[in-house]
């Protein structure tokens, strides 16, 4: 609200800019589609849309963030449903049923219409979530603090069948599996100087990279990386890289560079919401023969997708938490001088 504090001002914001601020909160996609409602809404010169239909148009918008906003800043007679919501509806009404299939959520937001105070539709829909959120939990629910369980048929039903439980309603639906993957990360420095013993911040810079603008962490920058369907040796994880490098930056050492250093940093899980990645770290640091960067010198490769950036700079920059784990090891591991598996190593400058 500090930096863009009107829809004007936030809309004419870079998504890079926008990235910066989000760095940290995950769900990227939001960051994005927060700009580029942002700039829908001031291109058509309209006021903020205050029906659900008009919040509906904004990209990134759904029916449940248009329903809080419609419910909630402009007192609108519309329903909210999210997890917490189905499970108090289902509980209430005794709706075993799953609560994922298309149907049986149509169905809970016509019960939650139903039910909307129109008075107070906003103060209404909170104290749905609220209920669901600190009293109607999954496990251990505390009925007997429920300002409603008189009318509870979920409880009602546990009292006369000992067979029955609050909690088996909604339906428990078995959770889709994390696919496994892996990932080898290498994180190159471009040094002024041959010799590893004079590396300095002052006179290295790092590779940067920009995913692509769709799928995941789209548009977000990275270290050069190479995504593995199975685990994979140092060697085929080195050659992955190489051609990474050779086929997108023209990288390739002896020709126009030489490898100063290359080893090891260590390796670590990250868990998205449907994937739990391996991800091994490596620190490459790269001396350009004749001192000029290849990368300014050819037309094809396009600048937008890179830049090289001193090491405060990447320190400013706004990097998901598993980019920024992947820097902060390689920091502690030029501090150090040792990797993950704890193998001694020549101490190098610190670069912070």
């Amino acid at each position: 609200m500090l930096k863009w504090p009107t829809l004007q001002h936030l809309s004419q914001a870079s998504l890079e800019e926008v990235n910066e601020m989000w760095a940290g909160l995950g769900y990227y996609r939001r960051a994005r589609f927060l700009l580029e409602g942002a700039k829908m809404i001031v291109a058509e010169g309209s006021e903020f849309p205050n029906t659900v239909f008009a919040l509906r148009k904004v990209p990134g918008i759904g029916d449940y963030t248009a329903g809080a906003i419609a419910s909630i800043a402009f007192k609108q007679v519309v329903p909210v449903v999210d997890g917490n919501v189905v499970r108090v509806l289902a509980r209430l009404k005794a709706i075993f049923a799953n609560p994922k299939d298309k149907t049986t959520v149509k169905n809970f937001w016509k019960l939650a219409a139903q039910l909307v105070d129109p008075s107070r539709p906003g103060d209404f829909n909170q104290s749905l979530m609220e209920l669901g959120a600190t009293l109607c939990t999954p496990l251990n629910p505390n009925c007997t603090s429920c300002p409603v369980l008189s009318q509870c048929r979920a409880l009602h039903n546990s009292r006369n069948d000992e067979s029955v439980m609050v909690m088996d309603y909604p339906m428990k639906v078995v959770k889709t599996k994390q696919r496994n993957d892996f990932s080898t990360v290498s994180v190159v420095e471009i040094s002024r100087s041959q010799d590893r013993l004079q590396q300095t911040k002052s006179n290295s810079r790092v590779l940067l990279v920009k995913r692509p603008d769709e799928g995941l962490l789209a548009g977000l920058w990275e270290f050069p990386c190479v995504t593995l369907d199975e685990e994979a040796d140092l060697s085929m994880r080195r050659k992955l890289i190489d051609q990474l490098l050779k086929k997108s930056f023209k990288l390739n050492p002896p020709k126009n560079c030489n490898v100063i250093s290359r080893e090891l940093v260590g390796e670590f899980v990250h868990v998205f919401s449907h994937i739990r990645r391996k991800i091994y770290v490596e620190l490459l640091v790269l001396h350009l023969k004749g001192g000029k960067h290849v990368l300014f010198e050819e037309d094809d490769i396009n600048a937008t997708d890179w830049k090289l950036l001193d090491c405060e700079a990447v320190s400013r920059m706004g990097l998901t938490s598993s980019v920024r784990k992947v820097y902060s090891m390689v920091q502690k591991f030029k501090q150090d001088g040792t990797s993950n598996n704890s193998v001694p190593l020549r101490k190098r400058p610190k670069c912070s």
